[in-house]
This record gives structure tokens, C-alpha cells and sequence, in this order.
């Protein structure tokens, strides 16, 4: 168990150092190619979307078989990607790198909270998450500012190449790794049945309440930041990088920080409320966005601590584990493809403080949400 463990500690932090570096390359790839600002909210919307239909799929299917051979299509999507996009030159090129993202995404948040389950044993389930989500946002981080001196230092292309190297590597822990066994493959039948059943409206209300949370740093990391950094603020690819990476490296110290010092529930919401101001400020502090920057790292830290114990509370008994998280996030993918899609026209006619103000209104909205919800939860942060 323990050995598995370390495996997937290794290989979610290749994961999210990989999806991090096309995060930031991507959007500053179309911009260097001449791609419009539309068309760039249009292409990274399809992310969200194909990940939606996707992982619900691919949950179920990892509930009936297991969850091996869903990490290899992702694996596979994962290389399939970054050689679509170093052989793009147009919107519809980098429109199917999207699509494959989707896949690749949809295959590891399909199987990765349930791999933690089974390697983590009798051990705090809610404590596994957090802990795994804080080394995510730590390998994010260095994979932002790693790909900024990459393109700056390199080129593109080269940055692509070493990517696809990386992703190779990948792949090759991703085989060592010993998961649960094969099954036989489930019928459309049983795959139906597990995704449509009738769920409760305490169910969506968690849902709906954790997207206010989880759409927030999603669309800030891969959409609103590196075009307001390097668009609207003319900062150069590396600055770019870095002052993304920061924000990543700070969510993630937040988080390893919040579990070891234990905070309590209060103190941990009031460091999410600060991100209010940070949001409503933060067009009005020109090229000097730094102390903005770091608040919204904090809350975040904060606030992911809090869903991933609302999240495995809400679901630390369910037998098909993996099918009903995907299920539970139908609605931050739509709101993730609604903010990318319309992002784009709402940049173009108002600029960005309209989608800073959005983010600060969902910031004071799943504080309330979270405020109650943590009343009734056996977790303890």
C-alpha cells in the first residue's frame, strides 16, 4: 500500500507539472501565432466540456473494471496532446489538442481520488486528498515557471519536445504501478444505470457549492492570468510564468501549512473571504499585481482544504466512488466552459474586471455555502 502510494505521489506530481507547463504555454502560443482573444476563450472552453461527458464515463467504467486501463488512455491522451499542439498552426489544430486534454484530464480525475482510497487504506481519507492536492499545486507551481524559462531561454518547439519527453516518463511509472486488477468489461447497461440514477437535491447543493470554489483557480490558472498578465499588462512570457507559478506555489504552501497547523474552520474561511478584495483590486494595481496575487494564493490554499473534507464527507460510504465525484462536478465544468466561452467577448467589449468581480462574488457565495456545510461534517480540519 504504502509503496503504491509513493508511486502515485511521483507520478500526480508528473501529472500536474505536465498539465500546468500547456497550461501557460497554450495561451501565450495563440497569442504569439496571432490568434484572437474570442477564439482563445472558444479553444480552451472545449477543455472543460469534453472533460464533463468524458469522466463520467471513464468513472463508471474504472467502478465496474478498475482503473488501470482508464490511466493508460490518459496517459496516451497525455503525449497524443502535446505533439498536436507543437504540430499546430491554427485555431482548429489547437481546438483538437483541446479535445485530447479533455480526455486526458477526464481519465486522471476519473480514477486519481479513488486510487488515493484504496492505497490510503483505513487512514483519513480526507486528509489523503488534501495532502494530495497541496503536492499538485506545489508541482503546478514549478511547472508554470519552468515552462516561462523554458520559452524564453529555448523556444516553443523545444518546450514541446521536452514536454513530450516528460510524458514518456510518465508513462512508463504509470505501467509500474500496481492498481486494482482487470474485470470484465460492464455492459452500456450497468454503465447507464450507475450514472443515471435519481440523486438527492443535498447532492447538488454540495455540487453547486463546491463548484463556486473549484472554478475559481481553474479558470484564473489556464484562462483570465495568462492573458491579463501578458496581454493587458504587457509582462514578458517569463514574468508571466513566474508571477502564475507563484500563485500555484502559495495555494499549495497554504495548503501543506493548513494541515499541519490544524486552523480552525473559521479561521481558515475568513483567509478565503480575503480573496474578495484581492478580485475587486486587483485591476486597479497595474504591473505591481504581486500582494494580490499572493491573497488569492492563501484563499485558494484555504479553500480547497475545506472542499476536499466537505467532498470526502459527502461521500467517504459510496460504492461507486469514482462515478458519483465525476457526477458531482457536472456543474464546474459547465461553469468552467461558460466563463472560458463568454470570457472572451466579455474581455473584448469591458475588459477583465467584469470576470474579476464574477470570481469575488462566487468567492462570498461559497463562503456561506461552506460555512453551513461544515456545521454537520464528521471531518475534522
Amino acid at each position: 500500500m504504502r509503496n503504491t502510494l509513493k508511486k502515485l505521489f511521483v507520478f500526480d506530481m508528473l501529472y500536474a507539472f505536465l498539465v500546468a507547463a500547456l497550461a501557460v504555454m497554450v495561451p501565450l502560443y495563440l497569442i504569439d501565432i496571432g490568434v484572437d482573444v474570442i477564439s482563445i476563450g472558444a479553444i480552451l472552453s472545449l477543455l472543460p466540456l469534453m472533460y464533463m461527458f468524458l469522466r463520467i464515463v471513464f468513472a463508471s467504467i474504472a467502478d465496474q473494471i478498475g482503473t488501470k486501463m482508464v490511466e493508460i488512455l490518459e496517459s496516451v491522451a497525455m503525449i497524443a496532446a502535446i505533439l498536436i499542439y507543437s504540430l499546430s498552426r491554427s485555431a482548429p489544430g489547437f481546438a483538437l489538442g483541446s479535445f485530447t486534454e479533455g480526455v486526458r484530464d477526464a481519465g486522471f480525475w476519473a480514477t486519481a481520488r479513488t486510487d488515493i482510497k484504496h492505497a490510503n487504506g483505513k487512514r483519513d481519507f480526507g486528509n489523503a486528498l488534501a495532502y494530495f492536492v497541496g503536492i499538485r499545486h506545489l508541482a503546478d507551481g514549478f511547472g508554470r515557471i519552468s515552462i516561462g524559462i523554458l520559452i524564453v531561454y529555448l523556444s516553443f518547439q523545444t518546450s514541446f519536445f521536452l514536454l513530450f519527453v516528460l510524458s514518456l516518463i510518465m508513462f512508463g511509472l504509470l505501467l509500474t504501478i500496481n492498481k486494482n486488477p482487470f474485470r470484465k468489461f460492464p455492459g452500456t447497461k450497468i454503465i447507464l444505470k450507475k450514472i443515471f440514477h435519481k440523486r438527492s437535491w443535498c447532492f447538488w447543493h454540495n455540487s453547486l457549492g463546491l463548484t463556486t470554489q473549484q472554478v475559481i483557480p481553474n479558470v484564473l490558472l489556464t484562462f483570465i492570468l495568462p492573458l491579463y498578465l501578458y496581454s493587458n499588462l504587457q509582462l514578458n512570457y517569463l514574468t508571466t510564468a513566474i508571477v502564475i507559478g507563484l500563485y500555484s506555489l502559495i495555494t499549495a504552501l497554504a495548503n501543506l501549512a493548513v494541515l499541519k497547523l490544524r486552523l480552525s474552520i473559521n479561521k481558515l474561511l475568513l483567509l478565503v473571504l480575503f480573496m474578495v478584495p484581492a478580485f475587486l483590486f486587483i485591476p486597479y494595481l497595474g504591473a505591481n499585481p504581486l500582494l494580490a496575487i499572493v491573497v488569492l494564493g492563501i484563499g485558494s490554499g484555504c479553500g480547497n482544504i475545506l472542499s476536499e473534507y466537505i467532498l470526502s464527507d459527502k461521500l467517504k460510504n459510496c460504492k461507486n466512488l469514482s462515478t458519483e465525484i465525476g457526477i458531482t462536478f457536472i456543474p464546474l465544468r459547465i461553469s468552467e466552459f461558460l466563463f472560458m466561452f463568454l470570457g472572451g467577448l466579455v474581455i473584448l467589449a469591458f475588459g477583465y474586471e467584469p470576470l474579476f468581480y464574477v470570481c469575488a462574488l462566487l468567492t462570498v457565495i461559497y463562503v456561506i455555502y461552506a460555512k453551513e456545510v461544515l456545521k454537520f461534517c464528521s471531518c475534522k480540519v
